[in-house]
């Protein structure tokens, strides 16, 4: 009788608990019920340990804050507003990373219509050390989802681009690790995750011709572009031809370009029957096309890379038109052919 009692009993308790929200899907084991009425919660976003800290202590990241769902007392979840069709019922101490992201991502694409709760900017004051971060104070409980926006470092070379972070608050050692303290903590800290992303910029090289002899015809003139790193490797190597009917200028560009590099032009063939007039190479700083457009108008404008070079026909009689052929990588297993004489069509 007593062994029969004690099986009931633990059925019946089991039933209990498979009955009771318990804390949670994603709060299991908390040790006291979390405080809803409080409104004096945090989040501080910071940028510490990141590959890119040296950019960003320079930086002014805008971060906006959403509230997406609501938080009860037993740790779950009610999505709102703009955010009321997410399911938060299945996420656990077993919901793996990628979920998470899937959810963050699912917010993500609600915040267009949504109000922020607040909005901060992580900057580091000039002269201060350490690292750079911002904190969302009197916040109230609940699932927030914070998002960073994209933002280009101080000389527009790199956009970093950041994830939206989904946030519980409170949170816990326990519930977000699944070991140590399982005590609730109403100020979180989180740190952005960014992928940088290299900028580019064009490159003008201007011919002027100070003379031509128009019974040789067109004449071409080659340049040589080549980009190397701090080390002295070469990481960028291009050839371009200007080509003129008549005395003037002509200008040829070439984009893509890394940004924040430094690419010697060389004019490495002045034509046949044309000398060069001063320099033959100048070296020059590339500007991301970002940097131009998004300063344009301030005093601290940035242009785009250009240089001038000058010739002038020096006797002879001898011609030099050419043109010049361009080869890309397809990416795969072949290669793309430019020829300005015989453009696809």
């Amino acid at each position: 009788m007593r062994e029969r009692l004690k099986k009931r009993y633990v059925l019946a308790l089991a039933f209990a608990l498979l009955a009771l929200p318990c804390l949670v899907r994603m709060q299991s084991r908390a040790a006291i019920a979390i405080d809803t009425a409080k409104t004096d919660c945090s989040i501080t976003v910071s940028v510490a340990g990141n590959d890119f800290q040296e950019d960003f202590n320079q930086m002014s990241i805008p971060v906006s804050l959403y509230k997406v769902a609501d938080v009860d007392a037993t740790g779950e979840f009610t999505p709102i507003g703009e955010f009321s069709g997410m399911d938060f019922s299945g996420i656990g101490n077993a919901t793996t990373a990628d979920e998470w992201m899937g959810l963050a991502s699912e917010a993500y694409s609600f915040v267009e219509n949504a109000e922020a709760v607040g909005n901060v900017d992580i900057s580091l004051e000039e002269g201060s050390v350490g690292v750079a971060e911002a904190t969302f104070d009197n916040l109230e409980t609940g699932m927030y989802l914070v998002v960073p926006q994209e933002t280009f470092n101080p000389d527009y070379t790199v956009k970093y681009v950041f994830t939206p972070y989904l946030t519980a608050l409170p949170s816990s050692a326990y519930t977000t690790t699944g070991v140590g303290s399982d005590d609730w903590d109403y100020e979180t800290e989180i740190g952005l995750k960014a992928e940088a992303e290299q900028q580019y910029g064009r490159l003008e090289i201007t011919k002027r011709l100070l003379n031509y002899n128009e019974s040789l015809g067109r004449a071409t003139f080659v340049f040589e572009v080549e980009g190397r790193d701090e080390d002295g490797n070469v990481v960028y190597s291009n050839v371009i031809s200007s080509t003129h009917a008549g005395a003037g200028t002509e200008t040829v560009t070439l984009d893509r370009i890394p940004a924040g590099l430094n690419v010697t032009v060389t004019e490495i063939y002045s034509g046949a029957s044309y000398t060069t007039v001063g320099a033959d190479a100048e070296t020059v700083l590339i500007v991301s096309d970002e940097g131009v457009e998004a300063t344009a108008g301030t005093p601290e404008a940035l242009s785009s890379a250009a240089v001038t070079f000058t010739n002038q026909y020096g006797g002879g009689n001898r011609g030099g038109y050419g043109v010049t052929n361009h080869f890309e990588s397809d990416g795969e297993n072949g290669w793309n052919w430019e020829n300005p004489t015989n453009p696809v069509q």
